[in-house]
């Protein structure tokens, strides 16, 4: 049984870089950067409008301007602006040569041939300046970022049609056992549905992964090596179930037959003792007890570490927190314990309250969690008010 930093040492030791790909830029949402994207041009990428209004030059005490005409947005004015005329522009719109200023046409009523402001505005307001928000060459997203909605805007904005990304690896998940049943299936006695496929791979989903559902594979050999077989043939494989000390506890059994080099088995947590972490030349193995509890841990700690370190990414560890226990409560201290627990932020301050859970095979606790907070080996009581980390979920 090793440490949980060994693990993360262990994982990313052994995750390969995807390959580079180029994307169109609105193909990229969930990719990694691979490669620093400057800015190619200003932005703004000239002085404009930054509401609908009327572009003036400013002078001290003037409230009547000679109505010279509109700018739409996109058109650049043919003649600069004389003193004392304005110009109705359009939000977005180039600012007209001599003109300083914008007044919001709320501001304003229209006489014959001139435009009356209601109230003087300040010199020099309601315009948006040349490069005052990205400069050319300046660096946009450095390589190794992951691209998120946000970033989408701000890529094409800057110039860019296409970009450099690394390719998402690709997963693999099967279950294991001859109790569980896919849903929609009549349940018999002693049978389960198997909740925690469809649960894994919406994991992988909500970090831009289209996981290959393979299916439940049987509590004997034959079974566990076809399916297997088949999913060593992707960047990851993971299964669920089977890697415990039980007598049908088979797959680390069938893994080494199908050649799978075991790099650890056992982890110094709770939840998820049993997880199996192995290779081939191609694909990583993950294997985690299959208490929901177990999964959902496991994943979060050691799956989502290794696909976005393959992924690229530059920061792949998970991140925990500090927070303030709402009230005590005691842990066995001899590994570190994943507790279901909420946070919530009051007044500044992160408040994490415990769930209670019957264990690792409790589906409801984790239902209503929010985070994990995390029991440190050794200290068996934590009281109200204790500073304790949490993981977000």
């Amino acid at each position: 049984m090793i440490e949980l930093e060994k693990a993360f040492e262990l994982i990313t030791e052994n995750c390969r870089i995807m390959p580079e790909i180029e994307l169109p830029v609105h193909e990229c949402l969930g990719y990694v950067c691979a490669e620093d994207l400057y800015a190619r041009l200003d932005m703004p990428p000239f002085d404009k409008s930054a509401m609908d209004g009327y572009a003036f030059k400013w002078k001290e005490g003037q409230n009547e301007y000679i109505y010279d005409g509109i700018i739409p947005a996109g058109e650049p004015a043919d003649e600069p602006l004389e003193e004392g005329h304005c110009i109705a522009i359009m939000t977005g719109a180039p600012l007209p040569n001599g003109a300083d200023t914008v007044i919001p046409v709320e501001l304003t009523k229209k006489a014959e041939e001139t435009i009356i402001f209601e109230l003087l505005p300040k010199k020099c307001v309601n315009i948006s300046y040349k490069a005052e928000d990205i400069k050319k060459d300046s660096m946009i997203l450095k390589k190794g970022s992951m691209i998120r909605t946000q970033n989408i805007a701000l890529i094409v904005a800057s110039g860019y049609s296409k970009i450099k990304v690394y390719k998402l690896p690709d997963i693999a998940i099967l279950n294991t056992g001859s109790e569980i049943i896919e849903p929609g299936q009549p349940l018999k006695y002693g049978q389960i549905y198997n909740s925690n496929g469809t649960m894994l791979s919406v994991m992988a989903q909500n970090i831009g992964i289209n996981a290959e559902y393979i299916g439940i594979a049987g509590d004997d050999e034959r079974s566990l090596s076809l399916n297997l077989t088949e999913g060593l043939k992707s960047d990851i494989m993971l299964i669920s179930g089977g890697v415990s000390m039980g007598e049908f506890d088979l797959v680390p059994k069938v893994l080494e037959s199908l050649g799978v080099k075991k790099i650890f088995h056992k982890v110094a947590i709770k939840p998820g003792k049993p997880v199996f972490f192995g290779k081939t030349d191609k694909c990583l193995v993950f294997g985690l007890p299959g208490n929901p509890l177990s999964n959902y841990v496991g994943f979060e700690l050691f799956v989502k570490t290794a696909l976005k370190k393959m992924s690229g990414c530059s920061e792949w560890h998970p991140v925990f927190e500090d927070g303030e226990l709402t009230s005590q409560f005691r842990h066995k201290g001899d590994r570190i314990n994943f507790y279901p627990a909420i946070y919530r932020n009051v007044e500044d301050v992160i408040k994490i309250e415990p769930v209670f859970s019957n264990g690792s095979a409790d589906i409801s606790s984790l239902s209503k969690a929010n985070c994990f907070l995390v029991g440190e080996i050794g200290k068996k009581e934590y009281k109200a008010g204790d500073i304790i980390n949490f993981l977000r979920i």
